[in-house]
């Protein structure tokens, strides 16, 4: 992948897993960071770590984005910045019903994937469309494909970044902006465990394939120099997913629901 070095690149949700990867990724390639997180020890750790190898500037703001109060003061920090690269990685999910789960908490989710995206790309999109480039990655999940009990408004939110990525591609795509929308399966990260599912667990299993953060990167940035918008790293790591797709409905439903219970 074939980027011009010295800009920026925005990550949130950089402290581990796939924002992780990605900061290192263009810190690699001569990218300056703007990283954000809520474990402060472990990104100033990732940071500080990333100044020494790359030689790069890193700025790293310890905010919790599901509070549009934080993600507009994020915006007026960065008003003035040359952004090239936005990756809206930040997020979480819950493991229980709708109806028994509080409601704030689900509000939250909704703010952190749809609002909090939304707002970083209005706010930086304009100057990307006056310099005629630049990226945009979203990231979604293969769970935007399905509905999954218990999973209610984590696979509504993901659904909608797909659409909403899919969108903006068609009003910028005769520019040279990039946009995608990055839907990866089982990932080896903090995130499968903080849902209760220990490293132990993290095996391939039949049709199942965890993956990387580090893969995922590597297909997330060739696939977007194709112009491939929505991204859906791995095949075989995805193979379950996908099957269940072409699955009829009541059957689907069958199996979500003992699968799921």
């Amino acid at each position: 992948m074939i980027i011009k070095k010295n800009k920026t690149a925005l990550i949130t949700g950089a402290t581990s897993g796939i924002g992780a990867a990605f900061a290192r990724r263009f810190a690699k390639i001569g990218y300056n960071l703007i990283i954000t997180g809520r474990r402060k020890e472990k990104i100033n750790s990732l940071a500080k770590e990333l100044r020494e190898e790359f030689n790069i500037s890193v700025d790293v703001f310890i905010i919790e984005l599901s509070s549009m109060d934080n993600v507009d003061f994020l915006i007026e920090k960065i008003k003035s910045r040359d952004i090239s690269v936005l990756v809206n990685n930040a997020g979480f999910a819950t493991k229980g019903k709708f109806a028994d789960e509080n409601l704030n908490v689900q509000e939250q989710m909704i703010n952190l994937h749809i609002i909090c995206s939304i707002k970083l790309i209005h706010s930086i999109l304009p100057n990307m469309i006056d310099k005629n480039d630049g990226t945009i990655i979203n990231l979604s999940s293969q769970i935007a494909f399905l509905a999954i009990p218990k999973n209610a408004i984590y696979s509504g939110t993901k659904a909608f970044l797909n659409s909403f990525s899919e969108s903006i591609y068609l009003e910028v795509k005769d520019s040279r902006i990039k946009v995608q929308s990055l839907c990866p399966g089982f990932i080896i990260s903090d995130f499968h465990e903080k849902m209760g599912s220990p490293k132990a667990n993290h095996k391939n299993k039949g049709i199942i394939r965890w993956m990387t953060p580090e893969k995922v990167v590597d297909i997330s940035l060739k696939q977007l120099e194709t112009g491939k918008v929505i991204c859906k790293p791995g095949f075989f790591e995805n193979l379950g997913m996908n099957l269940l797709n072409f699955l009829p409905k009541r059957i689907y439903y069958k199996i979500a629901t003992c699968f799921y219970k």
